[in-house]
């Protein structure tokens, strides 16, 4: 009967220690899952977002600013005017993209590069962020009689987020502008600022965003706090994104140190950002 019983007993007991051993081992090492799309855009509003292009997928991004609102149906809240920027951008992983843009706004041209160092992940033990650095060289070519490097700036930005849930998402952005060239003593060659943004979802295809940015140190009495206040919609191939801005310039040195809008009076200005990316 001992025998018998050593015989079902054994590896019962052995197939529970297994079970335990396991168990613990799950506990120790919990899976470690990356978070996708804390952003659906590359863009928040005006802002950078932490997001690539797709591995091996050309992006080309159109973005529109009107006029000012505050002449109101004279010129149908600024509809009559507009300024654009092309933006053309290749992810070469899900680590790495470069871009080249073209904007009105003093008919600059700049190259620029986004590069994901730190990818949030799930887990007890995940990354709670993810780090990503943007940096770009904008050229300006409106002013003729000027010296190449007069008409050099430079911005670079650490791209700081984090998704909270399915429908919330919050990043930082500390901000470093060099511009060669300014237009008065008063001016500052070197600005640092801080930038704040977020993304609300309320539907499956559609959320709110908002971005700005704080200044750090002194600016310019004719200086505005940068904003925009964004509605994001997503279809199929491309997203769509509607918003309201006090800054016409959609590139770093314009819609950060160079926003000229306020509330009063309605001298904001509409606009829209579109994407379309194609697979290479």
């Amino acid at each position: 009967m001992k025998r018998i019983f050593l015989y079902f007993a054994l590896p019962l007991y052995f197939l529970n220690a297994q079970d335990d051993l396991l168990d613990l081992i799950i506990e120790k090492e919990p899976i470690e899952n990356p978070v996708y799309a804390t952003f659906k855009a590359s863009r928040i509003v005006n802002a950078q977002s932490i997001e690539l292009p797709r591995p091996k997928t050309l992006e080309f991004m159109i973005l529109h600013r009107f006029g000012s609102m505050s002449n109101g149906f004279y010129d149908l809240f600024g509809t009559d005017e507009a300024v654009v920027r092309y933006d053309l951008k290749y992810g070469f992983n899900d680590f790495f993209s470069i871009g080249t843009g073209r904007s009105g706004i003093k008919k600059t041209y700049d190259i620029f590069s986004k590069i994901k160092l730190i990818r949030q992940k799930s887990g007890q033990r995940g990354t709670p962020f993810t780090l990503a650095v943007f940096s770009k060289a904008e050229i300006q070519t409106v002013i003729k009689k000027m010296d190449f490097t007069d008409r050099l700036t430079f911005d670079i930005q650490a791209l700081i987020a984090r998704k909270f849930s399915r429908s919330l998402s919050l990043q930082v952005m500390p901000t470093f502008i060099h511009r060669n060239m300014v237009e008065t003593e008063g001016d500052m060659h070197d600005m640092f600022s801080l930038g704040f943004g977020g993304r609300m979802k309320f539907t499956k295809r559609a959320s709110f965003n908002f971005d700005t940015f704080f200044p750090i140190g002194n600016r310019a009495d004719s200086y505005r706090q940068g904003w925009g206040i964004g509605f994001d919609i997503e279809t199929g191939g491309h997203v769509f994104q509607l918003m309201v801005t006090n800054a016409q310039g959609s590139y770093e040195s314009e819609y950060i140190e160079n926003a000229k809008g306020t509330v009063d009076g309605y001298d904001i200005y509409l606009g829209f950002n579109i994407s379309r990316v194609f697979s290479l």
